[in-house]
């Protein structure tokens, strides 16, 4: 897939999600929904703030890092807007049952952290030098 196409298809898909999101907001009745209703509202949330965050922080990367690879540009902001979202969205349905403090607050960046330092463990993998004659 080219940069090209991959941009488009982002795009086009955080507009869709964030009509969605703006959609189940705005007609959506908390009350009567039930819980198919809170779970379209955190879906379409979370894959709208993925998205807008993916497209933001490629562009951001392309002009502050223009030796790499424009692939590994992306899938690093791919990846890190999956987490931020995930960190948002899990803080909002926290915050509406009342269990978000500031030690869940922590631990859910923790827990992100980790994750974040696993990938990189794992893309980073040191290679072995080649046995000496």
């Amino acid at each position: 897939m080219s940069l090209r196409a991959y941009l488009a298809f982002m795009g086009f898909g955080t507009i869709l999600a964030a009509a969605t999101f703006f959609l189940v907001l705005f007609r959506v009745d908390p009350g009567a929904a039930g819980w198919l209703g809170f779970t379209l509202f955190y879906l379409s949330l979370g894959l709208a703030l993925s998205g807008a965050v993916s497209i933001i922080g490629f562009l951001i990367r392309v002009v502050t890092h223009r030796d790499e690879m424009l692939s590994h540009l992306v899938a690093l902001s791919f990846r890190q807007a999956v987490l931020l979202s995930a960190l948002a969205v899990a803080a909002l349905i926290l915050h509406s049952r009342n269990l978000l403090s500031w030690w869940n607050s922590i631990l859910l960046v923790v827990v992100a952290t980790i994750v974040e330092f696993i990938f990189i463990s794992l893309e980073h993998k040191p290679t072995a030098a080649p046995p000496q004659p």
